[in-house]
């Protein structure tokens, strides 16, 4: 999955050109960097781009951006009507429930349910239609720490049952460690790519450029 070319400016403030990257089909693609260095651009360049390439596109951001006054049937449903028969919707619906243990949930509301709960259904949501590409802009930030890791293990349990291509922006030690396929670290500018690391190096990339919390931030 290469993208090529990619020019952005923000006022007089150039922050893409000419900018090339690659990522990983089947794999989740995390991209670190600094706050403000361009990440989440980034991502709604792809978006975009993909869209009009008639890829099936999921985001996951880190508000759920449910609906509070529709139960989590019909927050899902309003999705899975795009890509299923109606007679096929509830059976969906009931399987992706199921993978993210939240099937006794199917009827209770948004505010009847954890942040991390939440965060699931956000997820599940996602995953509807089988999408080629998810987009993951820093979706566990606002969750403490026990939600945060339940993500994580539903996360890596899930694509294990899919090809799905993840595109991961985090600042999070334990969700590049724990996620990634490989990473890219991003800074510059315009924004380049600093360094990639793939399996036993990622560990060392974050050990190496990630040791204090303001630089890490």
């Amino acid at each position: 999955m290469i993208i090529k070319n990619i020019n952005f400016k923000y006022n007089d403030n150039e922050i893409y050109k000419n900018f090339n990257i690659e990522f990983k089909r089947g794999k989740i693609n995390c991209i670190i960097g600094k706050s403000g260095c361009g990440k989440t651009t980034l991502l709604n360049y792809i978006s975009q781009k993909y869209c009009f390439e008639n890829k099936k596109i999921a985001f996951v951001f880190q508000n759920d951006n449910l609906i509070p006054w529709e139960n989590i049937y019909v927050n899902l449903k309003i999705i899975a009507k795009q890509y299923f028969d109606k007679e096929k919707i509830e059976e969906e619906i009931d399987k992706i429930l199921k993978d993210i243990g939240l099937i006794e949930f199917k009827n209770s509301y948004p505010n009847e349910l954890s942040g991390g709960m939440r965060q699931r259904i956000n997820f599940a949501r996602a995953l509807i239609g089988s999408p080629d590409i998810i987009l993951m802009d820093e979706p566990f930030k606002s969750l403490d720490i026990k939600s945060k890791h339940e993500m994580i293990n539903l996360v890596m349990e899930l694509r294990k049952k899919s090809i799905v291509t993840i595109i991961l922006v985090t600042h999070s030690i334990d969700e590049i460690i724990k996620l990634s396929d490989i990473v890219y670290l991003l800074g510059g500018r315009p924004v380049r790519i600093l360094e990639t690391a793939e399996g036993v190096k990622i560990k060392n990339i974050v050990e190496n450029l990630y040791k204090s919390i303001d630089e890490f931030n």
